[in-house]
Parts: structure tokens; sequence; C-alpha cells
């Protein structure tokens, strides 16, 4: 019976790769048993109560859901949460005291209190009225938001489409403030370390006092390296250099450490250096829109699966404008294919190929596949 299973299993691996080589871009395969789990939490005035659904990003209200008692039980740490609300009043939301990685509010038709644990990253969408009860570690506002954050923010940054409209208020403190248009570019507040109980944003005009935040970053708070160097927004903030290197991660940092540091310009270190950072490898970063997995990224982002759904061109145009330097990830389609362990497995190959990730990728799908290969799909 196990053999039978891991057959099937494989088999319908196999199918889901036939299926993605004819639709170009959809190539999106990954285990996710024992991975973070994606909870859709919405008040269900019919059932006076929050109410949720396990592994989905939407609440479909013709689905089964549960009651929040049991999501206590369920989430871990690093799980995702995305909440929904479209009624004209809602109790409080407890989500525990878990470490969340993702907690995203949509737009909401009332205020929602959220209690919470820590929050690697909280997304609020266009129309979200709420205030977080947790400490942040990254924040990302939309377009027209009322938030209050209750705790301490590490870097909040704020994206209008066009000008600045959300109302932000924070009773911790906030380490990074930079606000820009997603549309134009347009820079309109880039400031840090502001005091606790200082930072206030009225209908997108930052109300805080001169003296309670500073213009500069703290120059000793990191220390930037080649694997958590911020290459794309060094890029971003120096538009001759970006003109001659481009995004190429490993250009840049040689330029910084040869020449930035002595013409005073500075460099700025990521949070949490994902897959890929600094290194500008073949699987490290999307090269181009045919090789951006735009499924996965959606699906790993659930503010953006409900603002874009899987518009490729869109999810591709955030990822190089905003989600490359908010250190969201890896997503080149080559990232789920182990090329290491196929080349070692077929010396033929190696030799022919040597480690070229693509190269591997594409004689696997066009040959392995139907050479009975094997699985290699990580």
């Amino acid at each position: 019976m196990k053999f039978y299973q891991k057959a099937k299993k494989f088999l319908t691996i196999l199918a889901a790769v036939a299926i993605l080589m004819v639709v170009p871009g959809l190539c999106s395969i990954e285990a996710s048993a024992d991975g973070p789990v994606t909870y859709a939490v919405k008040y269900v005035p019919g059932s006076r109560d929050w109410r949720y659904q396990a592994n989905a990003s939407a609440f479909d209200d013709n689905a089964p859901h549960r009651e929040l008692y049991y999501l206590l039980q369920e989430l871990k740490d690093g799980d995702l949460v995305v909440v929904y609300n479209d009624s004209p009043s809602v109790p409080d939301l407890n989500l525990g005291t878990r470490r969340l990685s993702n907690l995203t509010v949509t737009g909401t038709s009332s205020f929602v209190v959220i209690y919470c644990g820590d929050v690697d990253n909280c997304y609020l969408l266009n129309g979200a009225a709420c205030s977080v009860n947790a400490n942040v570690t990254n924040a990302y506002v939309y377009d027209t938001v009322l938030c209050n954050f209750n705790k301490n923010v590490g870097e909040l940054y704020v994206y209008p489409q066009d000008a600045m409209t959300a109302t932000i208020g924070c009773s911790g403190t906030v380490d990074h403030l930079y606000a820009a248009s997603r549309t134009t570019g347009k820079t309109y507040y880039n400031f840090y370390s502001f005091q606790a109980g200082s930072l206030g944003i009225k209908d997108g005009i930052l109300t805080t006092a001169s003296g309670r935040y500073s213009t500069a970053p703290n120059p000793a708070s990191v220390t930037v390296t080649r694997e958590n160097f911020d290459y794309v927004r060094y890029a971003n903030d120096y538009p001759d250099v970006k003109a001659a290197l481009g995004l190429n991660a490993a250009a840049l940092y040689g330029h910084y450490t040869t020449y930035g540091i002595k013409e005073g310009r500075i460099a700025y270190a990521v949070a949490n250096p994902g897959a890929g950072a600094g290194t500008g490898t073949a699987t490290g970063e999307a090269t181009s829109a045919s090789e951006f997995n735009y499924i996965r990224y959606a699906d790993k982002n659930p503010d953006l699966k409900a603002a874009f759904g899987y518009d490729a061109k869109a999810l591709y145009k955030h990822y190089t404008t905003f989600g490359s330097s908010e250190n969201r990830g890896s997503y080149s389609i080559y990232d789920t294919f182990d090329y290491t362990r196929y080349a070692d497995d077929h010396a033929d190959l190696k030799a022919a190929f040597g480690y070229d990730a693509k190269a591997l990728f594409r004689h696997y799908a066009t040959y392995g596949i139907s050479e009975g290969r094997g699985n290699y799909f990580k």
C-alpha cells in the first residue's frame, strides 16, 4: 500500500510537470506538508463569531468553516493569517500568542482590533481599518488605510498608488519609515528612529515633530556584508550606478566596497537575507519575467494574491519594484528543481552541463522525465 501511494504521488508530480511545461511560467511544485499554513479568518454574522478556513488565503463563504477556538489549537509559529471583515461591527480578534510569519488585513467594513504574537510581516491592504497589538518586524501599508500599531515596528513601508492617503499611528518605536509611490517611484518619507508614541501620519501627512525622529540611519546599527547587502536599494538610491550595473548583486556589492564607501554612499542591510540574497546566482533571483515563478510568489504572499490574483505581469512588476528589496525571497522557476543532485546522479549530464541550473532543468523537462531519470523536485 505504501509503495502504491508513493508511486501514485510521483505520477501526479510527473503529470503536473507535463502540464506546467505546456503553460510557460506555471512551474510551481513544492512540498508543504510540514511547512507554514495559511488561514483565512472572517467574522461571520450568522455564527456571531470569527471563523476560519485552513489552507486558504481567501475566505469562501460557501465552504465549511470552524470556530476560532480550534484555530488557536492549530496555529503554530511561522503560520500565515489573512483577515476579512464585511460586517458593520465586530468583536476583537484574538489570534493567541504564536509568532506569525505573515498577517494580512484586507479592506474591512469596520474597525478590527487584532491581538496576536509577534509578526514578521504585516500587510495592510487598501481599505483596511485595524489596530495591531504585536511587535512587527516589517509592516507594509497600501493606499488608504486606517491603522494603529500598539507595539514596536521595525520597518514601516507605505506604498500608495499615487498620492499618500493613509492614516497611521504607532504607540511604540519605529526604526525606519519609508513611503514611496508604487506607480511613479516618488519617495515621500525616508526617516529613522521614531521615538515611542511619536509616529503619526494623518491622511498621508507626517505629523511627528521633527525632533522625535532622525533623517539618517544609525550607521552602527547593522554591519553591511556580502550576504545581507541590499543591492536593490543601493541601485535605486544611486541611478548612475544602476545605469552602469543594473541589478547585478555581485557587481553592486563590489562597487560599494571599492568605490561607494570612499564616495560616502550609504548601503543598507536587509533584516533576514533570503535564498540567493547578494549572490546573483542563477537560482538566487528571477532574472526575467519568463523565469519568474509568479504562481509561487502569489501563494507565498497572501497580500499580493488578494490584490493581484495570478496576474503574472502585475506580480512580476511588484517583485522587481518592491518584492526583491522587501526581501520576500527568491522566485525563480528553477528554485524547486534540485539541479545539483540531478547532475551528481548522472555523470553524462554533469560532464555536458556542469552545474548549469537552466540547462539541467531544460534537459530534465525535455528528456529526463521520459527517460525515467527520477524525481528531482524539492
